[in-house]
């Protein structure tokens, strides 16, 4: 129970910053000018919101995930969500729409991560727990391997990324912004912080060694 109340007290501190961040436009200076665009003051809280659904947040809420009512609530927002991305690309869907709901939904605000991006993964992340078994033999395969290799390392993986991002930033400004450069400074940070994953968890098993037992004193008579 202790616990419990703990991840609950969490998840309630980081909603509330996220909520302070977004109500006083709290956000990080970036370089050279202008801020994070992932404003780490309103992302923090997807990532104690998975951190608190992994750690039984998902059971807590299973008869709710579960219900009738989720499925029906659930599908019907991604619908939504769907003919509002769609929108913004295609100006005959848009005049389908009015401007007051439309403007509502766009342009998208990723940089404080809007409360309908928000519920857009918390959609998601109910459709998987309530769809995908967790004995799924799939995620076996040898191609969900660096994914869950990654989440293992999610922290090591999150700071090299905050990192990373900087030198891609150096790369795609001063070099080159076209869109093939874009895709092979993408596949590289991937790569590496794939490859960091895996070396941190190997240097993980290597610093904890094989187990040595301890000498046996014989004491003579």
């Amino acid at each position: 129970m202790a616990d419990a109340a703990q991840t609950q007290l969490t998840l309630g501190a980081s909603a509330l910053l996220y909520l302070m961040a977004r109500h006083f436009s709290w956000n990080v200076p970036a370089y050279p000018t202008g801020v994070w665009y992932f404003n780490p003051f309103a992302w923090q809280f997807l990532f104690t919101f998975g951190a608190w659904f992994a750690l039984g947040g998902s059971a807590r809420a299973m008869p709710f995930i579960r219900s009738r009512t989720a499925l029906v609530l659930g599908s019907a927002y991604l619908l939504f969500a769907l003919m509002m991305t769609m929108a913004a690309r295609f100006d005959e869907l848009r005049s389908l729409i009015s401007p007051e709901i439309y403007g509502a939904f766009n342009p998208n605000d990723k940089t404080n991560l809007a409360p309908y991006r928000l519920l857009h993964f918390v959609v998601f992340a109910f459709f998987v727990v309530r769809l995908l078994p967790r004995d799924w033999p799939g995620l076996e395969w040898r191609i969900f391997r660096p994914a869950i290799k990654c989440g293992q390392q999610s922290l090591e993986v999150f700071c090299s990324g905050i990192f990373l991002s900087f030198a891609a930033h150096f790369v795609l400004v001063d070099i080159s912004g076209a869109i093939w450069m874009q895709i092979v400074v993408s596949i590289v940070g991937i790569l590496m912080m794939t490859a960091l994953a895996y070396y941190r968890s190997w240097s993980k098993k290597a610093d904890k060694g094989p187990m040595k037992a301890d000498p046996i004193v014989v004491v003579s008579g």
